[in-house]
């Protein structure tokens, strides 16, 4: 296999370029340097839980945040999609109402309602490195740019299609496992790729993508995918190579021995 034309690489990082306690694939450095090929993130992290990986790689591109709702260009936004503030009001007090927890994201502050224990490890991640507020009060949220809601609940498949039947600009979907976010509908991985892809003025066929999850679909749309051997089958459907698994460093793997760079 010889893929010789491609000038980038853009990578999911949770299941995809990190291993499952959160730690890089251990050769990815070393092989970027070798084949002397560029990466980016396009991520459902937040700009405050990105920069340790954006740091270590030394990433000087322009990285995906909030699966497609942010772009940053080191530490400034260049690009943002917020959701509907009107659309936003009647889909948390929905949420509300079912009892769902959910933390509600700006590019500053991360607004928490009620409690869950996979939500809280989110939190303790953003500890030190944003504005938390608790209990968010409704009217204080939806008078913010958000541009993502997380939240986690086991009946999220039937309120996710609650959601979606009074939204016309917002789009809940599974994420990631029992993950469920809320965005605004532009902001997905595949379209604010291709604005990445417009901004460094290349094509989508010089670009080869790497993902694992429900919200990478979009983006193997856009560029040409590779899934990661633990990647949900519905993402394995639409990639058009396969690789090992995060676990086995397969972003690596797959870079140093099938491109003919």
């Amino acid at each position: 296999m010889s893929l010789k034309n491609i000038k980038l690489i853009v990578a999911d990082l949770d299941g995809t370029l990190l291993h499952d306690d959160k730690s890089l694939d251990r050769n990815i450095k070393s092989v970027l340097i070798e084949k002397n090929v560029p990466l980016t993130f396009v991520s459902g992290r937040n700009v405050h839980i990105i920069q340790d990986y954006i740091k270590e790689l030394n990433i000087t591109l322009p990285y995906i945040t909030n699966n497609g709702a942010n772009m940053f260009l080191g530490d400034t936004c260049i690009y943002e999609c917020p959701i509907d503030s009107s659309e936003l009001k009647t889909c948390l007090n929905i949420l509300v109402t079912n009892k769902v927890a959910f933390l509600a994201y700006t590019n500053q502050t991360i607004y928490s309602v009620g409690s869950q224990d996979g939500l809280d490890e989110f939190k303790k991640r953003l500890i030190g490195k944003c504005k938390i507020v608790e209990n968010a009060n409704i009217e204080d949220i939806v008078s913010e740019s958000i541009f993502k809601v997380v939240m986690i609940h086991p009946n999220m498949e039937k309120i996710k299609n609650q959601l979606n039947s009074v939204c016309d600009k917002t789009l809940c979907m599974q994420s990631e496992g029992i993950i469920y976010t809320l965005t605004n509908k532009d902001s997905t991985k595949g379209k604010t790729l291709l604005k990445l892809l417009k901004y460094l003025d290349m094509e989508p066929s010089s670009v080869l993508a790497f993902g694992d999850n429900y919200n990478d679909i979009s983006m193997f749309e856009v560029a040409d995918g590779v899934a990661v051997e633990n990647a949900q089958e519905s993402l394995k459907e639409g990639a058009k190579y396969l690789t090992k698994s995060n676990e086995d460093d397969g972003v690596s793997y797959f870079i140093q021995n099938k491109l003919g760079l």
